[in-house]
């Protein structure tokens, strides 16, 4: 998924040595996410944005965390005998939603550095080089992984390289790799998101995001009625990208007169009042099953807001909070959070493959967990191990095409 860490390197704005939060003592990599603003100054112009945003960090470790829980308990072995292990486990499965709080971080964090440099040279060129350098290494890394373990056919491939991999109907009998979908999702945002930004004022802009959220649950409930794909409806950047566009409406309102920690927090809490009212009202209409028209339509809508009502409390809460040693793990986390996701599954696969000890988990709830620990251990060294030693020579790159 997208790496918000480095942000100001990535915008070619990056702090002088100086002013760079250094290593920690133990040695980890200090993940701070670090948001511009149009001056780019010591001072941030805007009460919500700092320098440095270690929270962001910290959602994007969370938002992982999620995903590779709900891989290695719910999707593996969704249903348990004893009632402890069943509670857990069907706890695990709301771990899906942690793609769409990536794609809310991604919608504020790409659309509020657009909004920053719309008035800087180079304005595509930067943009995009510097994405490609940041996206396609560990891409290209795992997509030659796949294949050598034949992980991916010939045509999930060819879709996954031209990041079409979240039309998988395109290719019924290909065999993909369950995380490129979504950064497939990523990527066509970032096709047409840049030109958008760039032409229209930001009042325009804001018309145009809302929209974008109300008209979004009504495209889903014309391709439910109209029986077309399912996975359309949960996969198609046509068709969720009110997942995007809620981060973009808080990239605007940071950046805007009325984007004060107070307002952030008012309108965090109708979020969630929000996100309550559509539970409520919705749960005896199936609003939490794919399967029906208000399901379809609406079931990730609440827990959008919920993110959005995340992320807008994150920005109003001082940032030392977030970069106090409590946080580290998290901020670790969401620094290798890009090669985690990508890697997880894999991980995952090859341990069933090479050294699952039982047919099934079902009744076995302690092999699972221990299969869970072995594989997720792996996952962190090996997605830290790309960080280290091979994402951050393009992540240097990067800061000489800067300069």
């Amino acid at each position: 998924m997208l790496s918000h860490a480095n942000i100001a390197r990535e915008q070619g704005n990056a702090p002088p040595p100086e002013l760079q939060k250094p290593s920690d003592a133990q040695g980890h990599l200090y993940s701070e996410v670090q948001v511009y603003t149009a001056t780019c100054g010591a001072k941030a112009p805007h009460p919500l944005l700092r320098r440095h945003m270690p929270q962001l960090d910290v959602l994007r470790g969370i938002a992982v965390l999620m995903v590779v829980f709900y891989h290695g308990f719910y999707d593996t072995q969704g249903v348990q005998p004893g009632l402890a292990a069943n509670i857990f486990t069907q706890g695990t499965a709301v771990g899906w939603l942690g793609v769409n709080l990536f794609f809310c971080l991604s919608g504020f964090l790409i659309t509020g550095n657009l909004l920053d440099s719309k008035d800087r040279p180079q304005y595509y060129s930067k943009f995009y080089i510097r994405r490609a350098l940041r996206i396609l290494p560990p891409l290209f890394l795992i997509l030659v992984v796949l294949v050598l373990v034949r992980e991916i056919s010939t045509g999930g491939l060819l879709l996954s390289l031209g990041f079409l991999a979240n039309y998988q109907q395109l290719i019924p009998s290909a065999k993909f790799y369950g995380p490129l979908w979504s950064l497939s999702v990523e990527e066509q945002f970032y096709l047409f998101w840049p030109i958008l930004v760039l032409h229209v004022n930001r009042s325009r802009l804001f018309k145009i995001v809302v929209a974008i959220c109300v008209l979004e649950p009504v495209l889903r409930w014309l391709t439910f009625t109209q029986q077309l794909n399912p996975d359309l409806i949960h996969r198609a950047t046509f068709l969720i990208a009110d997942n995007l566009a809620l981060g973009a409406l808080v990239a605007i309102f940071a950046r805007s007169r009325f984007g004060t920690q107070r307002n952030s927090v008012r309108i965090a809490l109708l979020a969630l009042v929000a996100t309550a009212v559509i539970l409520a009202c919705g749960l005896p209409f199936g609003v939490l099953h794919r399967t029906t028209v208000v399901g379809a339509s609406l079931q990730e809508v609440p827990f959008e807001l919920m993110f959005t009502s995340a992320l807008l409390f994150s920005l109003s809460i001082p940032a030392q909070l977030f970069a106090m040693r409590l946080f580290a793990p998290l901020r670790w986390t969401g620094d290798i959070s890009y090669g985690l996701y990508l890697v997880h599954p894999l991980v995952f696969r090859g341990f069933d493959k090479n050294i699952k000890v039982s047919s099934t988990y079902c009744g076995h709830f302690g092999l699972l967990m221990l299969r869970f620990g072995c594989c997720l251990v792996l996952s962190l060294i090996l997605a830290w191990l790309s960080r280290r030693f091979y994402e951050e020579r393009f992540l240097r790159l990067k800061g000489r095409i800067a300069a």
